[in-house]
């Protein structure tokens, strides 16, 4: 492939079916829905050098986590935990948002093998679903997932393994464990009559292997109760149990394909806790309450969303804790900085269309029952565009959307189902002013607490959408590293301004501005100090801004659309959490790494000027850098052309020349370098170069 051609690079996988599939197998109707879904790397092609540059970034020895084996992941107390995973040697820290642990004194980190490690969890830890993200002196991994419980750890024993027996345990209680293939691990509890009982399992929303299946037993060893696949939960399993008589009873945890191993992990928990099935709104606006459903749709309580707890725009936990009960119910929403209006029913008709008022960024409802639809009314005062956008799988949800608008006289405009890889997306051009009647529903026509839905309107007001494609940056030390941020405009099609904030010490991206149209932006961070020595400046959680210069558009929350994890082919229910938790760290030096001077340069209309691109090699690596365009020339702004060149020595001038017509104003040139040994190819960034162009004077 010649530069400046265009690569597409598609991961092809299956969808999650719609309907017919969250209650037991799929059904044949179900398999025929079976779609190919393209998930793009960005929202438009790459160079070739680009996406090399950033699946370099990627390097085999960054570690990973397979399964954390441990306790104490309980507020206010000290956690113990064994990080089993890949590429652990010199291991440094297991990080957390709510405390760091550190590896235990004693520990051989020189070795790739599990790494022992404690450390304190802050008293103020929401009980939930936390990130949890492994760093070593190679860099971090991408993110893992744990429970925080309030909840008893049991440490389990031998006969957990004994489906006659099973290990006893005192309830309330949770447990840590893993499942071995065909096993199941089995517990058993005394029960007096009436005394209820709910069990929760946490598999696949920690990113396990396991696909979860319940079984309780009785006195006399019949099953008296069974969950399998729980809607809105990815696929995990909760059940609640009221004894009929008293005795001892026995719960049963095993994979619905008798599968196992070390990936096979779960978090149990067993207690009396009010089980939550559902949160409406699911995306909620921070300091806003929230409403907690139970499977039956009967109201548990309220929790009011808490800013801060997690990165804007991601799953959040909710703090909650039912009158009387022995521990915190686990729940979560998506926090948005935008008006959410949630539905005001009865709204099942036209006539009773809940009014959406213009300031609304997000809507919210549920399907309170099978075949339940909603309605909203949008009254205009003037033409206008209107957007849609649903958020159902990646905030949890089960549903399927489907929306149609219509106008006045009860003709229908348009209809959006699915759109590509995404959910229900609703564009249309308002053409005058007066009232428009839109009709939500879901394909299948389920319902019940479980099926809540949300989605994000943007009517007539200028937004971008941003997503990276992966959720960490590992940067060679005193070298750069590029990222690809796909954005997506609305009603904008002017400069955008994008910094990094929380950056560690270690690491630097000075803000820069990007002209217009521009769809794709390297996000490029440099680690500055090729010397410096590993510490905990090297990394941490940071988060990217982007917004108009103008202050038109307010800094949007980049979201996280990282590839999706390797599955099984049966596994149906996986959703795409809704995250913003990048995390960036130092890794060793790269073969060559790449530096401007000056990075910042002022050209006037009509004239040109030149940076000199300056390179560190290690020593096999002394072959000429071919230097270009990290981006398509056609994101250039206009009247700017720069040249590429190759690098033979340690050193290349770079001209940039600017047209007499070209507007002035400031805009970022990103380059980068490619070499190639033997059949090592390797792309790193230059820094961006911040370019202004001055009127002729």
């Amino acid at each position: 492939m010649t530069r400046g051609m265009q690569q597409l690079r598609l991961v092809i996988c299956p969808t999650r079916l719609p309907s017919h599939t969250f209650f037991g197998k799929p059904s044949p109707m179900a398999v025929s829905f079976l779609k190919i879904q393209f998930h793009f790397i960005v929202c438009r092609l790459l160079p070739y050098g680009f996406l090399s540059a950033f699946c370099g970034s990627l390097c085999a020895q960054e570690p990973s986590i397979d399964r954390l084996d441990g306790t104490g992941f309980h507020p206010g107390q000290r956690a113990s935990v064994i990080v089993n995973g890949k590429q652990l040697q010199g291991a440094l820290a297991l990080w957390t948002p709510v405390g760091t642990l550190r590896v235990k004194e004693g520990s051989d980190t020189s070795k790739d093998q599990p790494v022992t490690l404690d450390g304190d969890i802050a008293a103020d830890a929401v009980v939930g679903i936390h990130p949890v993200r492994m760093v070593t002196n190679h860099g971090c991994s991408e993110a893992s997932w744990v429970v925080v419980d309030d909840l008893p750890t049991i440490a389990m024993t031998a006969e957990a393994d004994d489906r006659r027996v099973g290990q006893s345990v005192t309830l309330p209680c949770c447990v840590q464990s893993f499942l071995n293939p065909v096993a199941s691990k089995c517990f058993r509890f005394a029960l007096s009559e009436g005394q209820r009982i709910t069990a929760e399992v946490y598999a696949r929303r920690l990113g396990s292997d396991l696909d979860p299946v319940l079984r309780l037993f009785g006195p006399d060893g019949r099953e008296v109760a069974y969950s399998d696949d729980l809607p809105g939960a990815e696929g995990d399993a909760q059940m609640s149990w009221s004894a009929l008589v008293a005795g001892e009873y026995r719960l049963e945890v095993r994979d619905i394909r008798y599968s196992g191993g070390g990936r096979h992990f779960f978090h149990l928990r067993l207690s009396d806790v009010p089980l939550v099935t559902a949160v409406v709104p699911r995306i909620a606006k921070a300091g806003q309450p929230v409403s907690l459903f139970d499977s039956v749709g009967t109201v548990i309580g309220e929790s009011a969303t808490v800013e801060g707890v997690i990165s804007p725009g991601a799953m959040a936990p909710l703090k909650f804790r039912a009158t009387n009960a022995n521990a915190g119910s686990i729940a979560s929403a998506v926090l948005i900085s935008d008006s959410v209006l949630s539905e005001v029913e009865p709204n099942d008709t036209r006539e009773q269309a809940t009014l959406l008022a213009a300031d609304s960024g997000a809507l919210s409802g549920v399907f309170q029952k099978k075949g339940d639809v909603d309605w909203f009314r949008i009254t205009a005062t003037e033409a206008g565009p209107l957007l849609l956008i649903a958020a159902t799988r990646d905030v949890a949800s089960p549903c399927d959307l489907v929306l149609e608008l219509y106008n006045a006289d009860g003709g229908k405009l348009v209809e959006a189902d699915d759109a590509g890889a995404r959910d229900a997306e609703l564009s249309f051009q308002i053409p005058a002013a007066g009232d428009f009647f839109l009709k939500v529903s879901e394909l299948a026509g389920r319902g019940g607490a479980e099926w809540p839905w949300s989605l994000r309107v943007y009517r007539g007001r200028r937004a971008v959408l941003t997503a990276l494609p992966a959720d960490r940056l590992n940067v060679p030390r005193g070298g750069s590293v590029a990222m690809p941020l796909s954005v997506r405009r609305i009603q904008y099609d002017g400069p955008l301004k994008v910094e990094v904030t929380g950056l560690p010490p270690a690491l630097k991206m000075d803000p820069f501005v990007v002209g217009p149209k521009q769809s794709t932006i390297p996000i490029v961070v440099t680690a500055v100090d090729p010397a410096a020595t590993t510490s905990d400046l090297d990394w941490g959680p940071v988060s990217v801004h982007v917004s108009a210069p103008d202050g038109s558009i307010a800094s949007s929350v980049v979201q996280l659309n990282p590839p999706p994890p390797k599955k099984q082919d049966n596994e149906l229910f996986r959703s795409a959490r809704m995250r913003s938790d990048l995390f960036a760290a130092v890794s060793p030096a790269a073969e060559f790494s790449l530096t401007v001077d000056p990075p910042v340069i002022s050209i006037a209309q009509g004239a040109s000027g030149t940076v000199l691109l300056k390179s560190v090699r290690a020593a096999d690596w002394a072959m000429p850098i071919e230097v270009a365009l990290a981006t398509p020339a056609d994101q250039l702004s206009a009247g700017v052309t720069v040249a590429g060149g190759a690098m033979a020595a340690g050193e290349l001038s770079i001209a940039i020349a600017i047209a007499a017509d070209a507007p002035p104003g400031p805009c970022t040139i990103f380059l980068q370098g490619k070499a190639k040994k033997d059949n090592q190819e390797r792309v790193y960034p230059v820094p961006p170069i911040r370019l202004e162009v001055v009127p002729k004077t």
